[in-house]
């Protein structure tokens, strides 16, 4: 099968009253341009398909209110071992997972955001070497309600192409997500992958009871439909009332100078 898989996606109706909160990313270094960040990646990924981002400072105070304003939430990804030493940010994070616990509140964690979604309930705060840079395969372990309703054809593509956008260092083997007692009563594994030493590692999961969802590649990057529209149907579930421009209409991104590898990438500074 091709790589350049095509998957042809409906015209939401509903989505223009849907709004996604992204948690502000702090920078290791100051820059010229603000002292945190979202990449542009994250937030097309949304506005394209007509649901509108609210950045949320990983350092307000305001949790409730923002809370009460958006349809859910995405953790995006940073860099581990800084942002794990971030009390304020894990402080923030932890309060919107508590609060979402209370209703029908989905929340997305890619990358960082997926092993920190692990962190919160496996409570651990170091992770194992699992460095993977490039594009793989996933092998989907179970059914599930990511996966339910991907269409055959795309998920073969998952399966036997080099199909996921993969840039971290750390993870999760599946035998320590078994042997963490809190993980495997909250989480089911979803899937898994090989990282650049051919050693495999959790690369999805989805809470058993919640709509919590964690994938540790970027498919903001990449030909990813089914999961974005998947996530946007968890969305329309939550009952809060969202009214905000499209936050690409109302700032201008620069390059991602603060991460050397992804320089001529694009970020919305803040």
């Amino acid at each position: 099968m091709s790589a350049h898989i095509h998957i042809r996606h409906k015209t939401n109706k509903r989505t223009d009253s849907l709004c996604i909160g992204i948690i502000t990313i702090p920078h290791m270094k100051k820059t010229k341009y603000g002292q945190t960040h979202i990449m542009k990646a994250y937030v097309d990924w949304f506005e394209e398909r007509g649901v509108r981002v609210i950045p949320i400072p990983y350092d307000t105070t305001e949790h409730e209110r923002y809370f009460n304003m958006i349809n859910g939430l995405l953790i995006p990804g940073g860099e581990t071992t800084f942002i794990m030493k971030n009390n304020t940010f894990i402080e923030t994070v932890t309060r919107f997972f508590e609060l979402s616990l209370q209703e029908y509140f989905p929340i997305w964690g890619t990358c960082f955001g997926f092993e920190l979604l692990m962190s919160l309930i496996g409570g651990f705060t170091k992770f194992k070497k699992y460095p993977a840079q490039g594009l793989y395969p996933i092998k989907i372990c179970q059914k599930s309600r990511m996966f339910g309703k991907f269409p055959p054809r795309y998920v073969d593509y998952l399966e036997n192409n080099d199909s996921t956008s993969q840039n971290h260092d750390y993870g999760i083997s599946p035998n320590d997500f078994m042997n963490n007692l809190h993980l495997r009563r909250f989480y089911n594994i979803l899937a898994t992958s090989v990282d650049n030493n051919e050693k495999e590692y959790v690369a999805a999961i989805e809470a058993k009871y919640y709509p919590i969802y964690g994938v540790q590649w970027h498919p903001e990057r990449q030909i990813s439909g089914p999961f974005i529209d998947f996530f946007i149907s968890e969305l329309k579930k939550n009952k809060h009332t969202c009214k905000a421009p499209y936050l690409r209409n109302t700032m201008k991104p620069h390059k991602c100078v603060q991460y050397p590898e992804h320089k001529n990438l694009l970020c919305y500074f803040f």
